[in-house]
């Protein structure tokens, strides 16, 4: 039950910084330059696209299925100052926008969960073999 908590915990945090980035000029620009030059790295997981998208192309999750690619934005390199910030905004708005949708939901079915596992009957005798159904 406390790993559920902490869960939701990460999800809540995760759902504030979401709605501060939309309305913050500085961490809009500050992620857009992470974004350009380290990938993502050292943003929250739907920003990684060193290892979150590379999850992505391996895996065929229909949660992921909406979940908008970098490699369909021109998002340049600030190293080589082939940079769009345009570009990079909308891939950046577009992620978050998914993210909040999915994180979401993930709360909810942390929350139900939650519920059963507070609902469940520890103290229950154990099924012996004989009762078992198999």
């Amino acid at each position: 039950m406390a790993e559920t908590v902490e869960y939701l915990k990460e999800c809540a945090d995760e759902i504030k910084f979401i709605r501060h980035l939309r309305t913050c000029r500085e961490c809009q620009l500050e992620t857009s330059l992470s974004v350009e030059r380290y990938g993502g790295r050292g943003l929250p997981w739907f920003f990684d696209s060193n290892n979150f998208d590379s999850f992505l192309d391996e895996v065929e999750d229909p949660r992921f299925k909406e979940c908008p690619r970098v490699q369909n934005y021109k998002i340049g390199s600030y190293w080589d100052r082939t940079t769009d910030n345009n570009e990079t905004m909308r891939f950046i708005n577009d992620r978050i926008d998914w993210a909040e949708k999915h994180i979401k939901q993930q709360i909810w079915i942390a929350v139900d969960y939650y519920r059963l596992l507070k609902e469940w009957d520890l103290n229950e005798p154990r099924p012996m073999e004989a009762t078992l159904p198999f």
